[in-house]
């Protein structure tokens, strides 16, 4: 009857003020971008979206990108536990999100998962020649088979999200990904506006064509001492909760290349007697998952006081401080 701290993925364009605001007002932030800045050698403008290096390659890009948005949700959970005494009884998170969750849950140093981030691929090694990459969101009526969408039964494309169904019950929302002319094929085939393609988007994440990062990821967190979380921690590859170091060195590895699934890390979370959700930072879009029980986003200060409303409404128990 406790709580759960939910850590999203990488959203293109996500706004970043809240994240500022948040800064602005908390030392005990101030003082973790300072340490992010020592570890990555970013400076504090590139870590707050304040600027973005325009003459930055796609790969530098999209490093850059994942460790800003990795410090704001660490800052947002040392402001709920510094200031509020707000801590998680289970974590867990999607894509960037679980290497986020896992730091927090006590498996590997801060600093580890921040020079992880800057040493990984995220993109790899393309061919300038080879077939444009993309992603789509898909809007799929509920009593429609995904399978007919995606590989084997549709050449190019895969799951690799699957964010469950929408808070109406009538879709399903899935993210897929593959070779963009595979992609534009099932748009034109389907459903005026039920397959919407990503124009900023132009890698196909969570697919096997992300092997060469999955590859760059192997050897470094053979480096890396992780150890035995201390706190659940909820996996969105499949339902169960990660209770070894192996098993999150594991997770590491496949998430790159596999099918991330909210349903099945909510479903952990509610098997953990989650009462209340609290999605940090701006990860997940608001409005768009049928979480088993209530969440609450914390993108900026302004939502500070729903927190509190929604531990009073559900009744959650605020757990003691486990991880150090």
């Amino acid at each position: 009857m406790s709580i759960a701290f939910i850590f999203g993925t990488n959203l293109l364009n996500y706004d970043p003020r809240g994240v500022a605001e948040f800064h602005a007002a908390n030392p005990c932030m101030q003082r973790l971008y300072a340490s992010v800045g020592e570890w990555t050698g970013l400076d504090e403008d590139l870590l707050l979206r304040r600027r973005e290096d325009a003459d930055a390659d796609p790969e530098t890009r999209s490093r850059q990108g994942s460790v800003a948005l990795a410090a704001a949700m660490i800052g947002i959970h040392d402001v709920l536990g510094q200031q509020f005494g707000i801590h998680p009884a289970a974590v867990g998170g999607l894509s960037l999100g679980s290497m986020v969750s896992s730091c927090l849950a006590g498996a590997l140093p801060r600093r580890c998962v921040f020079e992880l981030l800057m040493r990984m691929d995220h993109i790899g090694p393309r061919d300038p020649a080879g077939p444009a990459e993309g992603v789509a969101v898909a809007f799929l009526p509920v009593d429609d088979d995904i399978e007919l969408l995606v590989e084997p039964k549709r050449d190019g494309v895969w799951l690799a999200g699957d964010f469950g169904t929408h808070p109406t019950g009538q879709f399903r929302i899935l993210l897929l990904s593959g070779y963009r002319e595979s992609l534009e094929r099932l748009a034109a085939e389907t459903t005026v506006g039920s397959v919407q393609l990503q124009e900023l988007n132009t890698v196909a994440v969570h697919t096997p064509l992300r092997e060469a990062v999955r590859a760059s990821i192997a050897p470094l967190i053979a480096e890396v001492a992780i150890k035995d979380p201390v706190l659940p921690l909820c996996s969105a590859l499949e339902q169960r909760t990660l209770s070894t170091a192996a098993e999150v060195a594991d997770m590491f590895s496949r998430n790159a290349v596999e099918t991330i699934r909210i349903d099945a890390m909510s479903a952990e979370m509610r098997r953990h007697r989650t009462r209340l959700g609290l999605v940090l930072g701006p990860s997940l879009p608001r409005g768009w998952i049928d979480f088993p029980f209530p969440v609450v986003h914390i993108e900026s200060p302004a939502d500070l006081p729903a927190v509190t409303a929604g531990i009073f409404e559900t009744g959650a128990v605020m757990p003691p401080r486990r991880v150090r």
